[in-house]
């Protein structure tokens, strides 16, 4: 597929990031709301729980996809470009303000809210039991809130990434190799850590996610080539370019299914299979989802009209802003209380979706819009807005 390394004196910009983004951020949402009656619901052997358990499992795509547009867009826009030390402290200063900092705030909200909430809804409870030393605790490792780890995570990646970039441009014939090697050094620590090591919070651990960011590595520094085999259009259904959407459709599809069986008979039924089949369901369902997204992504920028696609970028736009603060908003509304009939339990839950979704988006959308500061709470917006001009849809791109 790729013969060397394709260069531009202009790149694109890449707006089609923003669509799937917005489509891993509602993963992310699906996810974390379901979790609540996945944990909650007695009668699991219910239409309900089936319906809450394919949503939970399947969605499951947020945080690897996350990782992998992360690492396409760092090497799309750093591999060509000589590395110093200007460069590297401009990256790390960029990072510093526009993910550490949003990332302080919020840890320190979340750290009040957790323990305010766990000691008897006091400030005098909360006083006696906060502790700077168990917060500094929280922040290193990304333990603040439940889904704080993806910046943890990405901490760690950010630290590896001029590392990796300095190797691949000095051996740039190691690229054509990265998604194998992500591969193997993803599975070989699975495979160590279940014989041998056993540590537990292994999905805190940027090792745990290295095959995402190495194939986001690999299509960001070959992004034109891989762009002309990603999109599905009618001229290249018959040809060689098709013969790779089949196997990978295929592996989505068997794999994200299995996933979601797998998860709901062990949840139903009281199965127990070995850690190394959930691992194996999860990693494929995962691994190809952010290709999946990709295909699909292309395919709406193709054919939504411009009003509906410019509102699904805006919410990738918002996605980290969004992110970061929909865990708080989940947090009260599941405080109100309901009725557990399964029509008003069906609204609640659904109703806990559209509230957690529309009213984050909205906090990040209009503080980007009018506070100039947001970037402290919500990072930072692309310089040039990524919005598709009225009826304008990139040449040569119909949609199959």
């Amino acid at each position: 597929m790729v013969h060397g390394v394709a260069k531009q004196n202009k790149k694109e910009q890449l707006n089609i990031i923003y669509i799937v983004r917005a489509l891993a951020i509602l993963g992310v949402i699906f996810v974390h709301v379901t979790s609540i009656p996945i944990g909650e619901m007695e009668d699991k052997s219910s239409p309900m729980f089936f319906y809450f358990n394919f949503l939970n499992v399947f969605n499951k795509f947020g945080t690897p996809t996350f990782i992998f547009l992360s690492a396409l867009v760092l090497f799309y826009s750093y591999f060509d470009r000589p590395l110093n030390g200007k460069l590297i402290a401009r990256f790390y200063q960029r990072r510093f303000l526009y993910i550490l900092t949003p990332y302080l705030i919020f840890s320190a909200l979340y750290y009040v809210i957790q323990i305010y909430y766990s000691f008897g809804e006091t400030w005098e409870q909360f006083y006696e039991h906060a502790s700077f030393a168990d917060f500094f605790t929280m922040i290193l490792y990304g333990k603040a809130f439940y889904h704080l780890y993806f910046v943890f995570i990405s901490v760690q990646l950010y630290i590896l990434f001029p590392l990796l970039l300095w190797v691949l441009q000095r051996k740039p014939r190691l690229t054509k190799h990265l998604i194998w090697i992500g591969f193997v050094l993803q599975w070989a620590f699975v495979l160590y850590n279940h014989f041998s090591l056993h540590y537990e919070d292994k999905g805190q651990l940027a090792i745990s996610y290295i095959s995402y960011y190495f194939m986001g590595a690999f299509c960001g520094i070959y992004y034109p080539v891989f762009k002309d085999w990603i999109i599905v259009t009618w001229s290249k259904l018959f040809s060689a370019k098709a013969l790779l959407w089949t196997p990978l459709w295929t592996v989505w599809i068997a794999s994200s299914f299995g996933d979601v069986n797998l998860w709901y008979q062990t949840r139903v039924n009281d199965f127990s299979a070995n850690s190394l089949l959930y691992e194996c369901y999860w990693f494929f369902h995962t691994f190809t989802s952010p290709l999946i997204l990709l295909q699909l992504s292309y395919f709406l920028y193709r054919t939504l009209n411009t009003k509906m696609i410019n509102t699904i970028i805006h919410l990738g736009v918002a996605s980290f802003g969004v992110y970061i603060i929909h865990a708080a908003v989940l947090f009260y509304y599941f405080r109100l209380p309901v009725n557990y009939t399964p029509a008003t339990y069906y609204v609640y839950i659904a109703s806990g979706y559209a509230v957690t979704l529309l009213f984050s988006w909205g906090i990040v959308g209009l503080a980007q819009k009018y506070v100039k500061s947001s970037w402290m709470l919500f990072g930072s917006r692309p310089k040039v807005p990524p919005y598709r001009e009225s009826g304008k849809i990139t040449a040569g791109h119909k949609a199959a």
